[in-house]
């Protein structure tokens, strides 16, 4: 037998049997319908029948067998009873079976062996007929099924029929398309591979080795015995090429990582959906700041076998989630960046806090013995972001990351123009931030002391941050959820909670100075203020705790800080005041505010000892701040030179 005949035979067997199976499952599929659809109506019949009948106006026995006769001359049951609680028959109306009803018609349009193959269930419903508390009866309906039997019939009917048709249109099909695929098969496929080499004649039918299992193919595989040696000469030279040029276009040569062209590539695709995905995701970039002073201390291949061992361990931690698609890359010199299409929230910053834990622990020191520092940017995606404004707002978080000096992830969510939020995400967001405010174990405070050196000597203090621990164990720092639950408009409760976890602490810690961070969105908001005093009133150990805000909010929101200091003072709850040196203008508003001290960042303290400019910033701050009573804190590692031109300047510095 040809392939052609055994390829027309299997193909009308494999139809065949689809058909019929689709027939039957359909059939099956609607009688289960109809059979619900019975039920269903029987039930509600009796549902409204049984409330009507148990209303005080319609406890009259001539008005109750009003309303069953009502709904029994509907046509629609083959029977309705009434019974009393004792068994006895109160009413009953049973349809007749007679030519001339409507029902009887449609059951005689209907044959027998059908209806016999193809039963439907009854449908019968009973409800309790009750006057008050006192049960009057028992009510039965039983729906007639002869019109859902003449449907079924029907329905059938006209399924067959189109079944029946479309398998003789696909037979009529196969034939046609089976003669056709001859004439292809024969005329021009077998003429298209010969030419592939036209100075080589093919083998001889029956002279070569390559035998054909049917008649058809005979002429292709002669064709195809010629040439094949020479096509895969050329297809193997081809592809050593072809992988050639892909690492060389879009690997970086020093760590094996896809490098910009690549990954820029990839974010459009991320973008756009073009994998079937839904276009949200998100994006971390990592910044090694020293990567300059560690060529120079390094050799370059050593440099080179560091920057290639830390794309190796972060790749690492990636192997969990390959499934998801998150890509490494390497942007440039210093810079690397992953990609996180497909990873809602709280997965996705998970990864974040995992990668920044293993690029810590990658840092080398440097020859003045300081650590190498890294710096972290990370934002999220959706359907009307770009690529621009993707990497724009990774090289502000990073800007932000290197001015802050810390060692932080700086989250910058999309902006207003981009709205097409990732509602899955927040969903799961929401979620898990409602069940860690339920659980009184889900949220955690984590403790970080102090030692201050200034003129006066030594101070002890300690910074709290709040943590998160997720159902699967894992556990989130503040400055990852905290942006999260800002857009969600739960900033204000998770900032009670800090402090009220903070208030605990120092009722535990005696002598201990607690600093808790509160948010400026919390502060913004009307209710937040009272909730925090409401909060306070009544608990000890008010003097050692401390609220610090941020200092962009003297110029955001002037008067709901003042009267926050305000607030706290009369509390007796010190505040401080964060980032003044990234914002000089609130320098204006110092006189207004009861602050017991702010807080510069350790890269503009450094930077101001090399530059006059930022050595009189530096100046004009701690001459406001002394003339005020406000201590001056720098909590960030700086050298030794630094350290004692702010010494000088009354400027208390981290010890080391």
């Amino acid at each position: 037998m040809s392939l052609l005949k055994q390829l027309l035979l299997s193909v009308t067997v494999a139809i065949v049997a689809i058909l019929i199976g689709t027939l039957v499952f359909s059939i099956d599929a609607a009688r289960e319908y109809l059979d619900g659809q019975l039920q269903s109506e029987s039930e509600n019949s009796a549902s409204s029948l049984a409330l009507s009948l148990s209303q005080p106006a319609n406890q009259d026995p001539v008005t109750r067998e009003l309303l069953m006769m009502a709904l029994f001359d509907s046509g629609q049951f083959q029977r309705i009873r009434l019974a009393s609680p004792q068994g006895e028959t109160l009413f009953e109306r049973t349809r007749a079976t007679s030519p001339s009803g409507a029902a009887d018609r449609a059951r005689h349009r209907t044959p027998g062996w059908f209806a016999d193959a193809l039963p439907l269930r009854q449908a019968r419903a009973e409800r309790v007929i009750s006057d008050g508390w006192t049960q009057v009866g028992q009510l039965t309906l039983e729906v007639d099924d002869s019109y859902a039997r003449e449907a079924l019939w029907s329905s059938s009917v006209r399924m067959a029929s189109l079944v029946v048709g479309a398998g003789l249109a696909w037979a009529l099909f196969v034939v046609l398309l089976l003669q056709w695929f001859r004439r292809v098969l024969q005329q021009e496929i077998a003429a298209q591979v010969q030419s592939i080499d036209a100075g080589q004649g093919v083998k001889a039918a029956g002279g070569g080795s390559d035998r054909a299992m049917v008649e058809e193919l005979m002429p292709v595989i002669e064709a195809i015995a010629a040439t094949r040696e020479r096509v895969q000469a050329t297809s193997m030279e081809q592809m050593a090429r072809i992988e050639s040029l892909e690492l060389e276009v879009n690997r970086d040569p020093v760590t094996q990582l896809p490098n910009r062209k690549y990954f820029v590539n990839e974010l459009r695709r991320a973008l756009s959906g073009a994998d079937g995905a839904v276009a949200h995701g998100h994006v971390m970039l990592m910044r090694q700041r020293d990567l300059l002073a560690l060529n120079i201390q390094m050799t370059r291949a050593g440099a080179d076998a560091w920057l290639a061992a830390v794309g190796a361990q972060v790749g690492q931690v990636l192997q969990a989630h390959a499934g998801s698609g998150v890509q490494l890359a390497r942007l440039n010199g210093s810079d690397f960046v992953v990609l996180m299409p497909a990873l809602a929230g709280p997965q996705a910053m998970s990864l974040v806090q995992q990668i920044r834990e293993v690029l810590l622990s990658t840092r080398v020191t440097l020859a003045g013995g300081q650590w190498c520092r890294w710096s972290f940017a990370l934002t999220d995606y959706s359907a009307s972001s770009s690529v621009t404004g993707v990497l724009s707002r990774l090289d502000y978080g990073l800007m932000r990351s290197e001015s802050s000096g810390q060692a932080d992830v700086e989250y910058v969510p999309y902006g207003d123009d981009e709205v097409a939020s990732n509602t899955a995400g927040e969903t799961q967001w929401r979620e898990m931030l409602a069940e860690a405010l339920e659980s009184p174990e889900a949220l955690s405070l984590a403790i970080q002391p102090l030692a201050l050196k200034g003129p006066a000597g030594m101070e002890m203090r300690s910074e709290a941050s709040l943590m998160l621990r997720t159902g699967s164990g894992e556990v989130l720092r503040g400055s990852l959820i905290l942006p999260v639950a800002v857009r969600l408009g739960l900033s204000a409760v998770f900032d009670l909670r800090a402090v009220a976890l903070g208030l605990a602490w120092v009722e535990q810690q005696a002598n201990s100075e607690l600093v808790i961070r509160i948010s400026l969105p919390s502060v913004a908001q009307n209710d937040f203020l009272p909730r925090l005093r409401e909060l306070l009133r009544g608990q000890q150990a008010l003097s050692r705790l401390c609220l610090e805000l941020d200092a962009h909010g003297l110029i955001a929101y002037p008067q709901e800080v003042a009267d926050f200091c305000s607030a706290m003072a009369l509390e007796g709850v010190a505040v401080g005041l964060r980032r003044l040196d990234q914002q000089p203008m609130a320098l204006a508003h110092l006189h207004t505010l009861a602050l017991r001290y702010v807080k510069l960042g350790g890269d503009f303290c450094e930077q101001a000892l090399h530059s006059p400019g930022g050595l009189r910033l530096l100046q004009a701050m701690a001459q406001t701040a002394a003339a005020l009573g406000v201590q001056v804190v720098v909590t960030d590692a700086v050298n030794a030179e630094s350290a004692r031109m702010l010494h000088a300047q009354q400027v208390m510095t981290l010890s080391a």
